[in-house]
């Protein structure tokens, strides 16, 4: 009875609001939807793009992106959709991700990219492909004639430009050894050798062998390495082996103290 009182009490209250004021919502509210249907109407045709800015650009020029997006003056920025224009720069430039587009009302819109970062060779069929350490291609080259690794043991014909790697092994492997290593100038590194399975094996310019086994524990394994270096001969052709994680193993000639195992 108490629920139904109140209830009672919410309409006698209602019924009690002024006829003017009834009229005055009623009219706020048709207002609204008439300003509404005329921007949806006529909009389109008043908001054009007349401005666009793009932030985050380096080796892809500004014009390239705007090109990329199908994007022109003089469109509708109503009309524009940022999430289709952004998967179309993504898509026709794949050295450009994390792309941002926003409008600005009401003739402004603002582009901003994130750039992939070279980090090594895959070889193909018919040349190179830059990938980032992410493990995505990016760019195409005829010839390796920049100073990054070389990755073997991708099937070439699986790279697809702006797609990861055609292998989630391979790819989380490669992502955590790029993140561990970083260019450190103890590892000069040549080739990247994915052939032997999942197990990547580094080879070096003064010619050791590393075998790195998995993507797991991938820090402590090149912080391994790191303080093994002073106590390898690089005048042998040596083998380290840190695929169990915890140990490295080297092969017994190219050991300075002759010793097989060294621990970090």
């Amino acid at each position: 009875m108490k629920k139904n009182n109140e209830h009672l009490k919410l309409v006698q209250q209602e019924s009690k609001v002024p006829f003017w004021k009834k009229a005055a919502r009623f009219m706020v509210r048709l207002a609204i939807i008439l300003a509404i249907l005329l921007l949806l109407k006529y909009g389109e045709s008043i908001f054009r793009v007349e401005q666009v800015t793009v932030q985050g650009t380096g080796a892809l020029s500004d014009e390239e992106i705007i090109e990329a997006g199908g994007i022109e003056k003089g469109m509708s920025i109503i009309l524009l959709r940022e999430n289709e224009v952004a998967r179309k720069i993504e898509h026709r430039e794949p050295r450009a991700k994390n792309v941002r587009v926003q409008r600005k009302l009401p003739d402004t819109l603002t582009i901003t990219i994130d750039e992939r970062d070279p980090a090594a060779y895959v070889m193909t069929a018919d040349g190179f492909w830059i990938i980032d350490d992410n493990a995505v291609p990016f760019e195409y080259a005829r010839e390796a004639d920049r100073d990054y690794p070389l990755i073997s043991g991708i099937d070439g014909s699986q790279v697809l430009p702006g797609f990861p790697v055609d292998c989630p092994e391979r790819q989380e492997v490669l992502t955590e050894f790029f993140s561990a290593w970083t260019g450190k100038a103890y590892l000069e590194v040549e080739e990247l050798d994915l052939k032997a399975g999942y197990n990547l094996i580094v080879h070096t310019a003064d010619d050791i062998e590393i075998w790195l086994g998995d993507a797991e524990d991938m820090d402590y394994k090149l912080k391994l390495i790191e303080n093994s270096m002073p106590y390898i001969d690089r005048e042998e052709n040596a083998r380290l082996d840190v695929r169990c994680g915890k140990r490295l193993i080297v092969s017994q000639s190219a050991a300075k103290d002759e010793e097989k195992g060294v621990d970090p």
